[in-house]
C-alpha cells in the first residue's frame, strides 16, 4: 500500500517505522529534525511542511493514496488535515486519532468520510475500568465478534495447564522472564508468570482466583496520582461504579480543573507527590488499588513501588515507552498501554483487519490474535478447512460458544469464528493461511 502519515511524532514515527516493512510510506511534519531521524533509520519519502496547509501537498497531487493516517496530539489539526487531504489528493482510506471524547458519541468522523477513528484517552481508561470487573486480572480484551475474552492473569504457584484446559477455556500465551510463547498442554506454569486465558468470562474468573490468590476480590477504594487528561478520564469512568475515588495532584490548577469535572463523585487532594506521609495523613493506604498516571514510566514505577511498601496489593501503573513493558511486569506491577502506545497500536490492528479477519495485538505487541468470522455468504461454507501448521503456534473454532481444537480438519457453518494465537514474528504465516482457506 502507498500510505501517508501526518505527524512525525511518537506514535507517527513507530508507525513509520513499522508500515514501511511492507508498504510505501510518505512522513509529513514541520518538524525538520524529526524527518531527518526518521530517514536516518528507515526508508521513508519525507516532506517538510504544515499539514494544515494545502500547499503542503503539491508533492501528492498527481498520486494515488491507499491511506492517509493523521497522528499529531491536536485534534483540530488532525481534523483539518485529513479534510485538506481528502481535497487535494486522491485517497482510498483515512484513519485519524482524537483525544475529545466529544468525537467518538458524535458522527462527525461518518459525516467527514473518515474510514476509522481511534481514542487513545479512552482506550486506556477502559483498560483501568476493565480491572474492576476482572480485580485479579493483569489485563482484559474483549471482542466484537464473540463473547470470549482474553485475560492475562500472574500465577503465583505451579499449576499443570491440564487442569486448566477446558472446552471454555484455552492458554494462549505465557511470558516467563520476559519471554512469550505459546504453551502445550504439558506446560506447568512458574511463580509469576503472566499467562493468558481466552475463554469464557465466568469460568476463567473463578480459574483467576486459583492461579492468583493474593490480590483483592473485590475493590472499593481507588487512588489515582495525576489530575491530568488520562487521571481524570480513568476517575470519569470509574466513578459510575460503586467505590471511593482519591486523585491525587500537586498542581494547583490541575487540582481545581478536576474538582470542576468530577465535582462530588472524587475526592481530589492538592499534594507534593515526595511527602512519604501522604499515605498515612489521606489514609491511602486503606486503598484496594493504586493508579499512576504520568507521562514519565520512572515516575509510575516508583509511586506503584512506593505503593506496595504500605501494602497496597494492586497496583497499576500507565506503560508510555515499550522499554518499561517488561519491569513493570516483573515488579508485580500492573501495565496498562498509555494514549500512545494504544493509538500505534489500534491504528495498526485497524490496516490489519478487515470486515471478515480481524488481528488483535497482546502482551505487549509479543503476541498476536488473527480471526475470521464465517458470514452466511463466506466461501468457506460446506468445505473443510485444515489447521493452523506453524510451530508454536495454535488455533481453535468456537462453535455455538464451545472452543473447538483446531487439530484436524473441520467444516464450519455459519456464525463459526477461526481463531489463530501465536507470537508476533509468526505474524505473516498466520496471515497467509487465514487468508488462503
Amino acid at each position: 500500500m502507498d500510505i501517508i502519515i501526518a505527524g512525525a511524532g511518537r506514535v507517527g514515527f513507530r508507525l513509520a517505522k513499522t508500515l514501511c516493512t511492507k508498504h510505501n510510506v510518505t512522513v509529513i511534519d514541520q518538524n525538520e529534525d524529526a524527518l531527518n531521524r526518521l530517514q536516518e533509520s528507515i526508508d521513508i519519502l519525507a516532506i517538510v511542511g504544515n499539514i494544515e496547509n494545502p500547499k503542503t501537498y503539491d508533492l501528492l497531487v498527481d498520486k494515488e493514496s491507499d491511506l492517509f493516517i493523521a497522528v499529531t496530539d491536536m485534534d483540530e489539526t488532525n481534523i483539518i488535515s485529513t479534510l485538506i487531504a481528502d481535497e487535494t489528493i486522491k485517497v482510498k482510506d483515512k484513519i485519524i486519532r482524537l483525544r475529545n471524547e466529544f468525537f467518538a458519541k458524535s458522527s462527525i468522523s461518518k459525516r467527514l468520510g473518515i474510514t476509522a477513528s481511534v481514542f487513545p484517552f479512552n482506550l486506556s481508561a477502559n483498560s483501568v475500568k476493565s480491572l474492576l470487573d476482572f480485580p485479579k486480572a493483569n489485563n482484559i480484551k474483549t471482542f466484537n465478534d464473540f463473547e470470549q475474552k482474553l485475560i492475562s492473569v500472574r500465577a503465583t504457584s505451579s499449576i499443570s495447564l491440564e487442569n486448566v484446559v477446558s472446552e471454555s477455556i484455552k492458554v494462549v500465551g505465557i511470558e516467563r522472564d520476559g519471554e512469550f510463547f505459546i504453551p502445550n498442554l504439558y506446560e506447568t506454569t512458574q511463580k509469576d508468570d503472566l499467562v493468558y486465558l481466552f475463554g469464557n468470562e465466568k469460568d476463567i474468573r473463578e480459574l483467576c482466583s486459583q492461579l492468583e490468590p493474593q490480590m483483592p476480590e473485590d475493590i472499593q477504594n481507588i487512588v489515582i496520582f495525576g489530575a491530568d487528561m488520562l487521571g481524570v478520564e480513568i476517575a470519569k469512568l470509574l466513578s459510575n461504579y460503586d467505590v471511593s475515588i482519591k486523585i491525587i495532584e500537586k498542581d494547583i490548577d490541575k487540582c481545581q480543573k478536576a474538582s470542576n469535572v468530577l465535582q462530588e463523585n472524587v475526592t481530589v487532594i492538592n499534594s507534593k507527590y515526595g511527602e512519604h506521609q501522604l499515605f498515612k495523613e489521606e489514609n491511602l493506604d486503606n486503598a484496594d488499588m493504586l493508579i499512576a498516571t504520568s507521562k514519565n514510566d520512572e515516575e509510575n514505577i516508583i509511586k506503584c513501588l512506593e505503593a506496595k511498601e504500605h501494602k497496597i496489593k494492586k497496583v497499576v501503573a500507565i506503560n508510555n515507552d515499550l522499554e518499561h513493558y517488561y519491569l513493570m511486569h516483573k515488579l508485580g506491577i500492573v501495565a496498562v498501554r498509555g494514549p500512545k502506545t494504544n493509538a500505534y497500536y489500534s491504528i495498526l490492528e485497524k490496516i490489519s483487519s478487515s470486515s471478515i479477519i480481524n488481528q488483535r495485538k497482546y502482551c505487549g505487541g509479543k503476541g498476536v490474535l488473527i480471526s475470521r468470522k464465517i458470514y452466511k455468504d463466506s466461501l468457506l461454507l460446506d468445505t473443510f478447512i485444515r489447521p493452523l501448521e506453524v510451530p508454536n503456534c495454535c488455533s481453535f473454532i468456537i462453535k455455538n460458544d464451545k472452543i473447538e481444537d483446531f487439530d484436524k480438519t473441520s467444516e464450519v457453518e455459519v456464525g463459526d469464528v477461526i481463531l489463530a494465537f501465536g507470537t508476533n514474528e509468526d505474524t505473516d504465516k498466520i496471515e497467509k493461511w487465514i487468508n488462503s482457506l
